[in-house]
């Protein structure tokens, strides 16, 4: 064997390799900002591109059940819970009673199904009554059961008209 043939032995300065000079960390880096990159194209494409529209001025697209309701012009009652909630479930024979008083429009959405209606209306809890007055304007917002002399009130109606008792909410026993 000549000298040439032997590598010289290299021994360790004690320093630990900065991080920026290892492969394994890197490839995680670039493969993390790789698939955040992704998942932030992957969103934006997938949002709606336009909200339903509220009355827009070019009226080409189709309003949302709520403000379908609110076009009847009449005071307004917009109940945002879902099938299996039981304060929900609760509230649909005081809503159905409320719907048979001809002054007033009710609206039951099933926010599980339409979760758009969520980040929309600022929906935080299950149930959540949202009152309007005639012209369509939010008058003001009551979360869990409530019973239907209590709706009447809030939209400004005296309930000595109407035609069939309007059913309270039983309590859970």
């Amino acid at each position: 064997m000549g000298n040439g043939s032997f590598k010289p032995v290299v021994f360790s300065t004690g320093k630990p390799t900065p991080w920026r000079q290892r492969s394994s960390v890197v490839s995680v880096i670039v493969a993390a900002a790789a698939a955040l990159a992704f998942g932030l194209w992957a969103y934006a494409s997938s949002a709606p591109t336009a909200p339903a529209m509220m009355g827009s001025p070019g009226g080409n697209a189709v309003p949302d059940a709520v403000q379908k309701t609110l076009n009847a012009g009449k005071p307004t009652i917009v109940e945002f819970g879902a099938n299996n909630c039981v304060s929900c479930r609760e509230m649909k024979p005081v809503l159905h009673a409320l719907a048979q008083d001809l002054r007033i429009a009710v609206a039951d959405v099933d926010i599980l199904k339409e979760r758009d209606y969520i980040s929309r209306y600022q929906i935080r809890l299950m149930p959540t009554q949202v009152f309007y007055d005639a012209k369509g304007q939010e008058t003001g917002r009551h979360m869990g059961k409530i019973s239907g002399e209590e709706i009447l009130a809030r939209l400004g109606i005296a309930d000595s008209a109407v035609a069939s008792p309007v059913p309270t909410p039983r309590a859970p026993l």
